[in-house]
């Protein structure tokens, strides 16, 4: 028996119909007797390994209302069986993909914008402090000159405390397409630089106030206190940061906990360090600001009310950045490579 005999004994009609097997000729029919044939034709959808689907029309119903979808594209008969084809909506399109939907998104597009807003407010913030400290109270200096030794607090704070501080909570949102371990170690290189310019910054404010003849009080302002307080909370979360998600040997449960305090601790004290930054460039512009009085609204007082507005402006973008859910990086297929190592390695 030959292979296209098996196939039309497989598919034989129901009772009360009639099949025609058009792969044995037969003789016409006399005209005295005319004769009234309904077909029936079956429909094998070829699947990726799932059981084929047969789909029988009602009677009356012709074989293209039956598929449609078939007669859309070739179809493929064997003894008078079609085989429907895959059509073209089941098949996934390269737009469909996690990288071009992000690529494709207007939110993203916003957060470029604002991104880059960011950083011309951060660069143009430390430009301003560096001119305002170089036009308008004489530069920088050493140890034998702590007046102009002082100089250097409020320009590192500036660049370690507030943008290096600001960028490297931004940094996982501003490079969304690089590793998730890259970026880890890209977070606590700026962390650590914004670190080591926040020490420096506090040596010449203390070297400020002890070395002049008499020295000057240390620790009694609302900024120092602030201040003081914004340091330690960025020391602790260091601490903390590296322990949980660089050093090995935490378990991901617990990594999975610490993330949220992580997080709203890093903001809280980046929060309260543009807060102890306005008081300490008020402080500054009241006590140094004299001929003419910082109350007559001097371009000293000027450029340090519009730097005090900088802060502002700075923090506020970083924040709503760093916290608006339309703007969260997506994982990328390292990432989960990644997770799924590290998980195994537990």
């Amino acid at each position: 028996m030959s292979k296209d005999a098996d196939v039309e004994q497989a598919v034989k009609p129901e009772a009360g119909a009639v099949q025609v097997e058009p792969a044995i000729p037969e003789e016409p029919p006399q005209a005295t007797a005319p004769t009234t044939v309904s077909t029936t034709t079956t429909v094998i959808a070829v699947t990726n390994g799932d059981k084929p689907l047969e789909v029988t029309p009602p009677p009356g119903a012709t074989a293209a209302s039956a598929a449609p979808a078939a007669a859309e594209q070739p179809a493929t008969t064997i003894a008078g069986i079609e085989l429907a084809t895959p059509t073209m909506a089941a098949m996934p399109s390269p737009s469909s993909t996690g990288s071009g939907k992000a690529n494709m998104d207007p939110a993203l597009i916003n957060f470029k914008v604002l991104y880059v807003l960011t950083q011309l407010c951060g660069l143009t913030m430390i430009v301003l402090v560096g001119t305002w400290i170089g036009q308008h109270f004489g530069g920088l200096g050493g140890t034998a000159n702590p007046g102009l030794e002082f100089n250097w607090h409020p320009l590192f704070m500036t660049i370690g405390f507030i943008y290096l501080y600001g960028n490297s909570i931004l940094i996982y949102r501003g490079f969304r397409t690089t590793r998730k371990k890259t970026l880890k170690l890209t977070h606590a290189g700026i962390h650590m630089a914004a670190f080591i310019l926040t020490v420096i910054a506090l040596k010449t404010v203390f070297d400020s106030h002890n070395l002049p003849t008499p020295p000057i009080p240390n620790m009694y302002s609302l900024h120092s206190w602030l201040g003081l307080s914004a340091v330690i909370i960025f020391s602790l979360q260091y601490v903390a940061g590296f322990v949980a998600f660089l050093a090995p040997g935490l378990r991901e449960n617990y990594r999975i906990a610490m993330m949220p305090l992580h997080i709203y601790f890093g903001l809280f004290g980046f929060v309260l360090a543009i807060a102890s930054a306005l008081m300490g460039i008020t402080e500054k512009a009241i006590f140094a600001i004299k001929s003419p009085a910082y109350s007559t609204l001097p371009p000293a007082g000027v450029l340090a009310n519009v730097i005090g507005v900088l802060y502002v402006v700075f923090g506020a973008l970083v924040v709503y950045l760093a916290t608006e859910p339309a703007y969260k990086r997506k994982p990328i297929p390292e990432d989960t490579a990644l997770l799924n190592s590290s998980s195994a390695n537990e």
